[in-house]
């Protein structure tokens, strides 16, 4: 055989086995329909494996039986033979053969189970004069299969890329940017709208909350010891009693007596009848 017609053979293999296989999305339902056909006669058994996995069995006599990880979610119809698992997974992919009446029919189904590709989130780095930057399309792709990079620039057309796109400070660096992510059985986009090469503001939204907070707290403890000075007469920390405690709020009490401040002796004002001229002498020293 020729050199030339053993790569044929080969690339003609590949190629039938490529088409073969049938991708679906993870969540999907599987539905394998055989050949009816191909078998003669009325139907009386129906077996289904994967590999050599029993995954669906019915039979006149033993009815129908479900295997493994397939129970509660897969159906056979055994008219037809057709075989449908639902909410598919990653662990359901494989080669899946059929019986009819014991027979194995030639057809194989071989099913490739893949995720669908995430919502992508773009992020980005820049150089340090801020001339060049990079954008980065990312998102978990495991068990996505194949997965392709799409970018495209304000309303222009996707063009397929690498998840890194580099974006160099034009005029028009205010343009959004869209990544798409796809694969055989899904796509997704996520868009960037920042401004990639404003210069850099000290006063972010984040910062003047959180000064706006800071303000806030600030006036609300001077009105309380404003207030609290206007009810009281006195201010809090003068007080023994503490804000949650009644006494804190009442007003204190008048009339308390003078004190020296020099040597601490607590004194008050005589009478002018009680003055130093006025003193009666006892009753038993008058002459």
């Amino acid at each position: 055989m020729s050199i030339t017609l053993l790569t044929f053979l080969l690339l003609e293999a590949i190629v039938c086995s490529v088409l073969g296989q049938q991708l679906y999305k993870a969540g999907d339902s599987l539905v394998l329909t055989p050949n009816k056909a191909d078998v003669p006669g009325k139907i009386t058994a129906v077996l289904w494996r994967i590999g050599n996995d029993k995954v669906a069995e019915w039979d006149m006599d033993f009815k129908l039986d479900i295997y493994g990880n397939y129970k509660d979610r897969t159906d056979l119809n055994q008219t037809t033979g057709v075989l449908t698992i639902n909410d598919s997974s990653i662990q359901d992919s494989g080669v899946y053969s059929v019986e009819f009446n014991s027979k194995v029919l030639e057809k194989k189904f071989t099913l490739s189970v893949i995720k669908a590709v995430p919502n992508p989130q773009i992020t980005y780095s820049c150089n340090s004069d801020k001339t060049l930057c990079t954008l980065i399309c990312g998102g978990d792709t495991t068990d996505a299969g194949t997965v392709t990079y799409h970018w495209k620039k304000g309303e222009d057309a996707f063009k397929q890329s690498d998840k890194q796109l580099n974006v160099t400070k034009t005029d028009d660096s205010k343009t959004n940017y869209t990544c798409q992510l796809k694969n055989a059985v899904s796509s997704a986009t996520g868009v960037f709208d920042e401004d990639l090469f404003s210069p850099d503001v000290w006063l972010t939204n984040a910062r003047l909350l959180g000064f706006s907070v800071f303000f806030v707290a600030i006036v609300i403890v001077v009105l309380f010891t404003v207030v609290h000075r206007a009810i009281t007469g006195v201010w809090f920390y003068q007080k023994e009693s503490m804000p949650w405690e009644g006494d804190f709020w009442k007003r204190e009490r008048e009339g308390v007596p003078n004190t020296d401040g020099l040597n601490g002796v607590s004194y008050s004002a005589c009478s002018a009848d009680n003055g130093p001229d006025n003193i009666e002498e006892p009753e038993g020293t008058k002459g």
